[in-house]
């Protein structure tokens, strides 16, 4: 555990060995205790200035039984190469220096609005990991659900239509990701900082929207960040959950999980979560309960909180994903 956590950092890792007095790490840290795709990703810094450059494998070289006296033909693999961009979030922070200064502590009052902030470019990456799109927006970054949006296209073999004829609007998904830097990471642009990045501006004359001025201080919050998934057998989307239907499917849904953990490819070599809402938590754990029908999850105590397992990977909760809503995937 120790060599694979050393090898594939989260970004409080990164941040923690590339800033030298801490700042940044703490503002992570408290980032990373409401989240939990942000808490498990992968993070590393791209090989461009705009993202990362990305080289696959995409064919293997031939091979062939020979006789003595005879010869091989040459060959070689086929790679190809593409590009995965990063976007940049920002958040502008005003705060009427004399409202500051009010409780003695103006320090103590802008970190408390920042804090605000904070949690609002937290929320917008984990919900951008997952449904963002440059096809639509491309300022933002490519999420995982335009990805994985229909079995035909690339990596539709990853996708499972846990209901094959799903009605209505209360389709959503749970989502199986192996991060490592070899399968699905996040990235920082070459020579960016990691994770939030705060500028204090100082104190500024600021407009009040009617063209009059008045003294706040000014914080100018940055996030750069991209996602790349360099191996699409590294995610699996469990689709077309009908939330209405859970408990009429029994152990179905824990079914569609098991049949999405034997679509990893080389699952010992990564960080191995699945994600999923509320509901789908709630269900799953209490499916964990009866222990005489299901021995595949358990609950175990972590940081003394209880989190289910399925075969050994833990089931995380997160309000990125939507409870129904999604587009039904064919």
């Amino acid at each position: 555990m120790a060599a694979l956590n050393s090898t594939n950092p989260t970004l409080l890792d990164v941040v923690k060995r590339t800033d030298p007095n801490g700042s940044i790490a703490t503002l992570v840290e408290m980032l990373t205790q409401r989240n939990a795709l942000l808490k498990d990703a992968t993070f590393k810094e791209g090989n461009l200035t705009t993202g990362e450059r990305v080289t696959s494998r995409t064919g293997l070289p031939s091979v062939s039984w020979r006789r003595l006296n005879e010869g091989v033909t040459p060959s070689k693999s086929r790679t190809d190469q593409y590009d995965e961009a990063c976007g940049e979030l920002d958040g502008m922070s005003q705060v009427d220096c004399e409202l500051a200064n009010l409780n003695g502590n103006a320090a103590a009052f802008r970190a408390s609005e920042d804090d605000g902030f904070m949690q609002a470019l937290n929320n917008e990456v984990e919900n951008s990991i997952i449904y963002a799109s440059t096809k639509t927006n491309p300022e933002k970054i490519m999420g995982l659900a335009p990805r994985f949006d229909n079995t035909a296209n690339p990596g539709g073999n990853q996708i499972i239509k846990h209901d094959a004829s799903p009605s209505g609007g209360d389709q959503h998904s749970i989502w199986l990701v192996k991060w490592s830097p070899d399968s699905v990471y996040c990235i920082t642009p070459k020579g960016s900082p990691s994770g939030i990045t705060p500028h204090d501006m100082g104190m500024q004359l600021v407009d009040d929207g009617t063209g009059k001025k008045f003294r706040a201080w000014v914080t100018n919050w940055v996030w750069k960040m991209g996602l790349v998934v360099k191996d699409w057998r590294s995610v699996v989307r469990i689709a077309n959950i009908d939330n209405t239907n859970l408990s009429a499917t029994g152990m179905a849904l824990v079914q569609s999980m098991i049949k999405a953990r034997h679509k990893i490819f080389q699952p010992e070599g990564g960080r191995l979560a699945f994600y999923c809402n509320r509901t789908i938590g709630t269900y799953l754990h209490l499916q964990a309960l009866d222990s005489v029908k299901n021995s595949t999850l358990t609950i175990r105590e972590v940081g003394g909180q209880p989190v289910t397992y399925l075969m050994g990977i833990p089931v995380r909760e997160t309000d990125a994903l939507l409870d129904a809503g999604e587009a039904i995937v064919s």
